[in-house]
């Protein structure tokens, strides 16, 4: 039999949640030109914690399935405002998941009237094959349980300035 976790919400709260820039709910609403990705886990130190108490698999599904929170979070938050804000969740840093086994989502912010022209590119460069990467998004969004209510997006170039390909992978609301 497996040990019974033990991890608690406030400590989740104190050791990733009151360091990150989320801590306050107004960063995601703040003037952007374009676009701006927060990330849930700015610092792999950490990680500690989830990685303690759960697997990389499972630390990952905890994470997507907090990015989902905080995404329904920032839709109500939205309308209570009367602001016009695109959110999705995006994914970056896959070197990251290679390195550290957890893969750490960023909630993606653009501006409400720009974002569909943005999204309508995603979605036509948008190759359709399934690589990867989204093979491995998907994948915590399915044993999350919401893996239907979103729709998923890739965007792939190469970087002549840092000589790396370039992977970003959108989980797009279907309400959007």
């Amino acid at each position: 039999m497996e040990p019974l976790l033990k991890m608690k919400l406030t400590d989740i709260y104190s050791k990733i949640i009151s360091e990150e820039p989320y801590n306050d709910m107004d960063v995601f609403f703040e003037n952007y030109e374009s676009f701006e990705e927060i990330p849930l886990v700015s610092r792999y130190s950490r990680l500690k914690l989830l990685k303690d108490e759960l697997s990389g698999s499972g630390a990952s599904n905890f994470l997507t399935g907090l990015a989902v929170f905080l995404l329904n979070t920032l839709r109500l938050l939205e309308v209570s405002r009367s602001e016009r804000v695109f959110f999705a969740v995006s994914f970056t840093d896959f070197e990251g998941l290679e390195e550290q086994g957890i893969l750490i989502p960023n909630i993606f912010i653009y501006p409400k009237p720009a974002s569909v022209g943005f999204l309508e590119k995603v979605r036509e460069n948008d190759g359709g094959l399934e690589s990867r990467e989204m093979q491995e998004v998907k994948s915590h969004f399915s044993n999350c349980g919401v893996e239907t209510a979103f729709d998923f997006y890739e965007s792939r170039f190469h970087d002549a300035v840092c000589a790396e390909e370039i992977v970003r992978v959108f989980a797009v609301p279907r309400t959007c």
